[in-house]
C-alpha cells in the first residue's frame, strides 16, 4: 500500500446514503504509463446517479468511487509518461478501452466492448487522487479549473453527437432538448460557436431568461409543452430542423423524429426519461432520417474540445459548487433537476 486518502465509497446501491465519506482508502502503486492526480474539483453527471441506484443492465461492480469529470495536479509520473511534469493542472479524459481491439487501435476507443468510464466502471473522483494514464490527461491552464471540471462528459458527448457524428455546419438549424441541463448547456455553447441556427427547449421561462443573460441572445428558445411540434415548424419555415440532439429518452424520441426535416439527422446520446420508446417507424423512411448514437466521445473528440474551449473560453455555466463532505446534498440537487449547467464538488 501506498498511502490512503479520503474520498466517498459506494458499497452498496441505493439512496444517497450509501455514499460514505471514508478516510483510509489505499492508494494503488502507479504504474509505468500512469500519472497521479490531486483532484480539485469533480463534476457530476446523471452517470453516478445510475450507478449509484443500479438495476442499469451494466455490469457494475461495488464498492466504487464515483465522478468522471475530474480537474487536478499531477503530483506523480509514471516512468513512460511523456510530455507532462509535477504540477501540471489537467483534465481528464474519462474512457478507456481494451487498447488491444479493432476499435481502439483505430481511435473508436468508444465501440471496445470492454470500454470503461471514470468513476462508473473503475474508480474516479469523489476523492482525493485519481491515477490514470498520462495520455489520457491533457494539460490546461491553471485558470478556471472550477469551469474544466464541468467539460468532460458533457463536452465530450456533446460534440461527438453534433460534430462528429451529426457533421453540424453553420448552414443548420439544430433543435437542442434540456438546453439548461449540463450536455444542453455545452451543446448551446459548441452550436452557437459554430454559427448554426439554435433552437434550445427548456422547462421554464426563468430558464430562457437566465441563459439569455448567459449570452445566448442569438437562440431561440422554446417551453417544453404540447404545443412544441408546432413551435418548431413555426420556427423553421415549416421545414422542420436538419438535426436535433435528443438526450432525454422515452418522452421525446418520437417528437424528435417528428421536428425533423425530410433528409434530418437525430443525435442520440441518452436516456434519462427511460430506455424503452414507443416511436411511429414511418417517420424514419419517410423522411429518410439518419439516427446517430454517442456514448460520450473519443479520445480525438475530448482533444478538440479542449482547444475548443481555449479558444472560445466557451466554458459551462457552473450552478453550485458543493464541498466534498456535502455529497449527497449535490447528488440530491442533480436528481431534483432544477439547476443549469454543472453541479460540481470540490475537493480540498
Amino acid at each position: 500500500m501506498y498511502g490512503t486518502m479520503n474520498g466517498i465509497v459506494l458499497e452498496e446501491h441505493g439512496d444517497v446514503e450509501q455514499l460514505l465519506y471514508k478516510e483510509d482508502i489505499p492508494l494503488p502503486k502507479l504504474r509505468n504509463d500512469e500519472i497521479r492526480v490531486q483532484v480539485k474539483y469533480c463534476g457530476l453527471n446523471h452517470l453516478d446517479i445510475w450507478l449509484r441506484k443500479g438495476g442499469t443492465g451494466d455490469r457494475l461492480q461495488l464498492p466504487r468511487i464515483s465522478g468522471s469529470d475530474v480537474v487536478g495536479v499531477v503530483t506523480e509520473l509514471g516512468e513512460e509518461v511523456d510530455g507532462l511534469s509535477i504540477d501540471d493542472p489537467v483534465v481528464l479524459y474519462p474512457g478507456k478501452g481494451c487498447g488491444q481491439c479493432v476499435a481502439c487501435s483505430e481511435g473508436r476507443e468508444t465501440l471496445c466492448r470492454h470500454f470503461e468510464v471514470l468513476g462508473y466502471n473503475n474508480d474516479g473522483g469523489y476523492c482525493e487522487y485519481v491515477q490514470i494514464q498520462g495520455k489520457r490527461a491533457v494539460k490546461i491552464t491553471d485558470e478556471e479549473l472550477e469551469s474544466w471540471a464541468g467539460v468532460p462528459i458533457a463536452y465530450v458527448t456533446a460534440w461527438n453527437a453534433l460534430v462528429t457524428k451529426g457533421k453540424m455546419t453553420a448552414k443548420d438549424t439544430v433543435v437542442i432538448w434540456g438546453a439548461s441541463g449540463g450536455l444542453g448547456y455545452a451543446a448551446l455553447s459548441i452550436a452557437q460557436s459554430f454559427g448554426a441556427k439554435v433552437i434550445g427547449i427548456v422547462s421554464s421561462k426563468e430558464k430562457i431568461s437566465f441563459l439569455k443573460e448567459k449570452g445566448f441572445e442569438q437562440v431561440k428558445f422554446i417551453v417544453r409543452d404540447e404545443n412544441i411540434g408546432k413551435n418548431i415548424r413555426d420556427l423553421t419555415n415549416k421545414e422542420g430542423a436538419d438535426l436535433v440532439l435528443d438526450h432525454v429518452g422515452r418522452q421525446t424520441f418520437n417528437e424528435s423524429l417528428k421536428m425533423l426535416k425530410r433528409g434530418g439527422r437525430l443525435a442520440f446520446c441518452g436516456v434519462t426519461t427511460g430506455p424503452i420508446a414507443e416511436i411511429d417507424l414511418r417517420l424514419i423512411f419517410g423522411k429518410q432520417i439518419t439516427i446517430t448514437g454517442s456514448w460520450m466521445g473519443d479520445l480525438h473528440d475530448f482533444h478538440e474540445v479542449v482547444q475548443f474551449l481555449l479558444r472560445t473560453k466557451a466554458f459551462p455555466h457552473i450552478d453550485h459548487v458543493f464541498p466534498l463532505k456535502k455529497v449527497k446534498e449535490a447528488q440530491f440537487a442533480l436528481e431534483k433537476g432544477e439547476h443549469i449547467g454543472k453541479i460540481i464538488l470540490q475537493i480540498e
